[in-house]
């Protein structure tokens, strides 16, 4: 369903980065060889066979786990405009080519900021709300998605009524996500875009169950 970064919209490391990616591999690549010939070698003992099982599978998810890193470390601004943050949330809903999320309250602010970045940001946030709610079983309200604002900043608050977490900060991790082939980038892209534009991303499980995604703003 999703490409490797999770948005078609993903874009190709910069030359340094992909150099530094480059470098990486070569000591990671050099331990998986050295691995397969300890365990040629043989080890009789048993907790240090599973250790060495152990250690092969934490290094192939390294090995993973690398480009999805440099992937959001790329991620880097273009030209910033006043962008119509209502307007970016209804594109990507449209987008995403679904009616079950409810673009809630009549005026909202505009903010500065990069327009693609914004939408990429809104459309991890709907997605992951949306996943969350389903997974959850029927019966539950649709996901909302509104618009605060406050002391200079605006927060894109995104309401959803799944299952929730017990501890919501593990979430905005890399490989966070249990999904077969999702590489878990969302939540860590959009924080990532965040501070981009000297923003935050925060969630919180609202006493009536669900997650509560707010990706706060500078105003414009």
């Amino acid at each position: 369903m999703a490409p490797p970064l999770e948005d078609a919209r993903r874009r190709d490391l910069p030359a340094d980065l992909e150099r530094l990616l480059h470098d990486l591999r070569g000591p990671l690549n050099s331990a998986v060889m050295h691995l397969e010939v300890v365990k040629r070698a043989g080890v009789s003992d048993p907790l240090a066979k599973q250790s060495l099982e152990t250690i092969g599978q934490e290094l192939v998810r390294l090995a993973r786990m690398l480009p999805a890193a440099f992937s959001v470390a790329a991620l880097d601004r273009n030209e910033m405009a006043m962008v119509d943050l209502r307007s970016v949330v209804e594109q990507e809903v449209r987008r995403l080519g679904t009616a079950g999320v409810s673009v809630v309250g009549s005026e909202w602010p505009r903010v500065r900021g990069d327009a693609e970045l914004l939408s990429v940001a809104a459309s991890h946030l709907i997605r992951n709300a949306l996943e969350a709610t389903e997974d959850a079983g029927p019966g539950r309200p649709s996901p909302t998605v509104g618009a605060e604002t406050g002391d200079e900043r605006v927060a894109l608050v995104v309401r959803d009524w799944g299952v929730g977490i017990r501890n919501p900060r593990v979430a905005i991790r890399l490989a966070a996500s249990k999904k077969p082939g999702r590489a878990g980038l969302g939540l860590v892209t959009v924080e990532r875009i965040a501070r981009l534009h000297g923003g935050t991303l925060a969630l919180s499980t609202p006493p009536d169950g669900g997650i509560e995604a707010r990706l706060t703003l500078p105003v414009a």
